[in-house]
């Protein structure tokens, strides 16, 4: 078996962040040296210790590290947000709270800790420091990695990728312009994209190519350990929620972040991937955080940046469940 990749995997726990969090460190083919929780999903006083959560479940010694819980400069504006027209992703029916990501995980509450050092620190001193190149897998905010690329930009010599879970280009869920890890940090995914770094971005266009619905969550719990379970009553659950919520009709959903994790292992999966010219939003206006790509015949990329437009849904499902299936071996 060939050497295993080494990844820094940077999240905002909720439930899709969680799938990832289980696909990454139980698969065989990736090595996790951290993982950093940052803002995004919820505030990071509950996205750090449902990471833990997760980590516990897996009875994981990955150590986990707190990251920025605000971004770079958006809350800087006042009133920024109110010129989007933002989807609400929780409220109250019938007395009961509706949300796609739980403020808690059903799990039980860590009783281990985040590390002392904070998540850009580490980072930064990890990719200094390492004799082999790391690919960074950032699913939420970009926060963390941009603020590890403005603080040294050298750092970048030892990354091998970014493969980022952002952006959307004819598909968007915050608002009719953006996806919601980009809108939330607009300042970080701009630096992120135009930092000369390889860059794939794992787009809504392709997370929505290749979603589950109830029949996959059946697939996935008949692998039948307790990180199977849960993954599978996640994806019902955020299939649940966005139906009751109004910000989905069809019976499916994506599970975005493990799209990510899977085109670490395997670039195939993505089956339209396109080197692109494009850049992002930072303008406060309605397009606040949108991912905007050229695609006029005369636009020439000049940054390493790729572009997802679809996925290969059957090849995401049998490796979740394959490595879903190696929980017992932790």
């Amino acid at each position: 078996m060939s050497e295993k990749k080494k990844v820094i995997l940077d999240v905002d726990t909720g439930s899709d962040d969680a799938v990832a969090i289980m696909s990454a460190v139980l698969c065989d083919e990736l090595e996790v040296l951290g993982i950093v929780a940052t803002f995004g999903n919820q505030p990071l006083e509950y996205t750090l210790p449902n990471t833990l959560r997760v980590i516990q479940l897996l009875n994981s010694n990955i150590p986990v590290y707190r990251g920025f819980g605000v971004p770079i400069a958006k809350d800087l504006t006042p009133g920024r947000e109110a010129n989007a027209d933002t989807a609400i992703l929780e409220k109250e029916v019938n007395g009961k709270v509706i949300a796609v990501h739980e403020k808690e995980l059903p799990l039980p509450a860590p009783v281990i800790h985040e590390q002392s050092e904070h998540a850009v620190l580490w980072m930064l001193r990890t990719l200094k420091e390492t004799s082999e190149k790391i690919t960074v897998i950032p699913v939420g905010p970009m926060t963390n990695i941009a603020t590890v690329l403005r603080m040294d930009p050298s750092a970048a010599e030892n990354i091998e990728e970014v493969i980022c879970m952002g952006g959307g280009v004819h598909v968007h869920n915050i608002t009719p312009c953006a996806e919601i890890n980009f809108y939330n940090d607009p300042e970080a995914a701009k630096i992120l994209l135009n930092s000369g770094v390889p860059v794939t971005v794992v787009t809504l266009d392709a997370t929505h190519s290749s979603w589950f619905g109830y029949e996959e969550a059946e697939r996935i719990a008949a692998v039948g350990n307790p990180a199977a379970q849960f993954a599978a009553n996640l994806l019902r659950h955020r299939i649940s929620s966005a139906n009751q919520l109004g910000v989905r009709v069809q019976p499916k959903s994506a599970l975005h972040d493990v799209l990510a994790v899977c085109a670490t292992i395997d670039k195939s999966i993505l089956t339209d991937l396109r080197h692109e010219k494009c850049d992002v939003d930072i303008g406060g206006g309605y397009a606040d955080g949108a991912l905007i790509v050229d695609h006029r015949p005369q636009a020439k990329p000049q940054l390493p940046v790729f572009i997802s437009y679809k996925a290969d849904a059957a090849k995401l499902l049998a490796m979740l469940c394959r490595h879903l299936s190696n929980f017992n071996a932790v």
